[in-house]
């Protein structure tokens, strides 16, 4: 049994030796998803070292190490194919499934989500934004109701009003003024935007 892993292990390898180091990262470059990193031995600095097996795709997830960090970068014996294995502290993450589904990216800042062109949504310290957030906050429902009722109440109240009128012949309106005297001496308060308005939550 151990000669088949044996076997299986060099035909993986290709009769080449593996190889790992540890090293600290010295610069990040997010465009071209490499690091460049020192070996803790002391041998010269790794330049360009991939952050991905494939160093000219978009897409997958890549974990962006935090300069000063530690990383494991893993190659053959040749020196070729170096790639970055392990990462100690990640300064932000991106999760890419193709151009026009899922991209996750996250930091220190907050977590963001986007679906095409027209789907999102952003996760902070402040709070939480669909789409933009150019609609403004989304309604609190608890507080819009108390407001609408009010509304509804005020209505109806000028409603009893005007229902248990009796009109008197020739007295210039004065039954009817005295009727909707105390409805009419506390008008409504205007609405405010913050009145109802969840400003931690914002849509678009």
């Amino acid at each position: 049994m151990n000669n088949i892993k044996e076997t299986i292990r060099q035909l993986a390898q290709g009769g080449r030796q593996s190889v790992s180091l540890v090293c600290t990262v010295d610069a990040v470059d997010k465009t071209a998803r490499t690091v460049d990193c020192t070996p803790l031995d002391e041998s010269a600095p790794l330049l360009g070292v991939n952050l991905q097996a494939n160093q000219e795709s978009t897409f997958g997830v890549v974990a962006f190490p935090k300069v000063g960090s530690y990383v494991v970068v893993g190659f053959v014996a040749d020196g070729a194919a170096g790639v970055v294995l392990l990462t100690d502290e990640v300064e932000s993450v991106e999760v890419a499934i193709s151009g026009d589904t899922a991209r996750i990216s996250a930091d220190k800042d907050g977590v963001r989500v986007l679906m095409g062109d027209d789907t999102s949504a952003e996760l902070t310290k402040e709070g939480i934004t669909l789409n933009g957030g150019g609609f403004g906050g989304t309604v609190k429902v608890g507080q819009l109701t108390e407001r609408i009722n009010a509304i509804e109440q005020d209505i109806n109240d000028l409603k009893s009003v005007f229902s248990g009128w009796v009109a008197v012949p020739q007295d210039g309106g004065a039954a009817l003024s005295a009727a909707a005297a105390a409805w009419s001496a506390t008008p409504l308060e205007l609405t405010q935007r913050g009145d109802y308005e969840n400003e931690k939550v914002k849509h678009g």
